[in-house]
């Protein structure tokens, strides 16, 4: 016969696992667990000094085949695509993170790294938000709700960037959505005006 679990039942179970848990997870078994799981977050957001991958920086400038080390003031990815008629990279855009362009403004719980793509017309062809520490718990958290990393495409330095203007914002993390809003209209600016025009 089938027994349902009482609330009490439920937490003694609850309890019982925790503990359990714990002494396997002692000594060694916890150390070498704990190290595993330092590392998977290392190899995950912090692929460098600021947080970049070829994959992330691929995201950002579609079409881009390759990319240039970090160079130049202010300090940018150039994204080149090979040209097949004369088998020669193309420049065809750049791509940068706001950490690079301070004073970085802090979300509610600190900075918020963004890597932005942008085309040689100066307008964003992609933008991720790669870092940003929600709580000691969480990282980027909201900033993985639909469509917030999207609406910046199509944007330039002449826009304004103001959350529910041009840019809606994140239910609940108002500080953080202006202060990314914010952290992006400064890089994009500043890249515009030492790149672009």
């Amino acid at each position: 016969m089938l027994q349902t679990l009482t609330s009490r039942s439920f937490r003694k179970a609850v309890v019982l696992t925790f503990v359990l848990s714990s002494v396997f997870f002692m000594g060694d078994n916890f150390s070498a667990w704990l190290s595993a799981e330092q590392n998977f977050y290392r190899s995950a957001f912090a692929a460098n000094s600021d947080h970049t991958t070829d994959r992330l920086l691929k995201a950002v400038v579609p079409g881009a085949e390759s990319f240039s080390e970090k160079e130049g003031e202010p300090p940018v990815y150039k994204a080149f695509k090979n040209d097949p008629a004369t088998d020669e990279q193309t420049l065809i855009g750049y791509a940068f993170v706001t950490p690079d362009f301070p004073p970085e403004p802090n979300g509610y719980s600190g900075p918020i790294d963004t890597l932005i793509g942008l085309g040689l017309d100066g307008e964003i062809v992609g933008l991720k938000v790669i870092y940003y520490k929600e709580s000691l718990r969480y990282t980027i958290g909201d900033f993985f709700s639909w469509g917030f990393e999207e609406q910046f495409v199509g944007l330039n330095a002449a826009n304004r960037f103001r959350v529910d203007k041009e840019i809606d914002g994140i239910v609940k993390a108002t500080i953080s959505a202006k202060a990314a809003a914010r952290g992006i209209r400064r890089a994009v600016r500043v890249v515009t005006e030492a790149y672009i025009n």
